[in-house]
């Protein structure tokens, strides 16, 4: 995805919120330089949004002490948040009457998943919206595009995940995706990534027994960033299914040769341009 006119603005407030309470006294000028750097040196009209997330957020990482507990800690409680709601999602998934049914419902509980703010998250995720949704059904949500021929039609999944807690929905999806045969490469951070999925949280929800390979990457997946092992695996797979805001701007527009599946929920003015659809909205847009 390319920058809207406020992705700037937008980028330095997503890391500027999630950092400054953790940089040392006197040291916000120095955080606030280097995430304006980032950008000062990077932005064009051509630029990759994802690429800018990830320049930005490495930028501040290291220098910011304390960050990686914080938000290690967090993830953890948001996992179990998940897990005390993932058997009424799965018994809510199973009242579709037929296959293609079951695996909308898995996306648009897995995007409805997709509550990360962009401020700092104040506490773990509690995932009430997955329930409002289950029992109420009012959600703003779309379906755009054949979800289930494009799944049915792959023999490779690449599936890119977005933050922890939400991972566990995503394996009511992948579990799905499963049954209809194609195999599975699953894309996590390698490292804390602000509140994003690692290995850890793969382990938490027992996925590296339901998919066929998993790969580590630094940050979102941006296709003009990936080492050897993930360009192979990239270049194999023939659907992306991509969760979260992040994995939108990174990949959209730049596999334009692949299926891809966006699952996520509408958080700011430009992803409701690209969408046309209302801030708040959950969108699964096959393209």
């Amino acid at each position: 995805m390319k920058p809207h006119p406020e992705c700037g603005a937008c980028l330095v407030h997503w890391v500027f919120e999630r950092t400054v309470s953790y940089t040392p006294e006197g040291e916000t000028a120095r955080l606030i330089r280097d995430i304006v750097g980032v950008l000062l040196r990077d932005v064009s009209p051509q630029a990759n949004v994802g690429s800018l997330c990830n320049g930005t957020v490495h930028a501040v990482f290291e220098s910011t002490p304390g960050l990686s507990l914080h938000y290690e800690d967090l993830k953890h409680k948001s996992n179990k948040n998940a897990k005390k709601i993932l058997p009424e999602a799965m018994e809510y998934i199973n009242k579709g009457e037929t296959p293609e049914a079951r695996l909308a419902s898995a996306c648009f509980l897995a995007a409805a998943a997709n509550v990360a703010p962009l401020n700092a998250p104040s506490s773990p995720y509690t995932f009430q919206e997955i329930r409002d949704i289950m029992r109420y059904d009012n959600a703003k949500k779309a379906l755009i595009g054949n979800l289930s021929e494009a799944v049915n039609n792959s023999r490779h999944v690449l599936y890119v995940t977005d933050n922890a807690g939400e991972i566990g929905f995503d394996s009511l999806v992948m579990g799905l995706i499963k049954d209809a045969g194609p195999r599975i490469t699953l894309v996590v951070k390698k490292q804390t990534f602000f509140e994003d999925a690692t290995m850890d949280d793969v382990r938490a929800f027992g996925l590296e027994k339901l998919v066929d390979n998993i790969v580590t990457v630094p940050g979102f997946l941006a296709p003009h960033e990936m080492d050897p092992l993930t360009t192979g695996f990239f270049k194999s797979c023939d659907l992306i299914i991509a969760k979260g805001t992040g994995s939108y701007e990174a990949l959209h527009g730049e596999v334009p040769d692949k299926k891809a599946v966006y699952m996520l929920k509408v958080k700011c003015k430009p992803i409701a341009r690209e969408f046309g659809m209302k801030e708040g909205s959950i969108i699964v847009k096959t393209e």
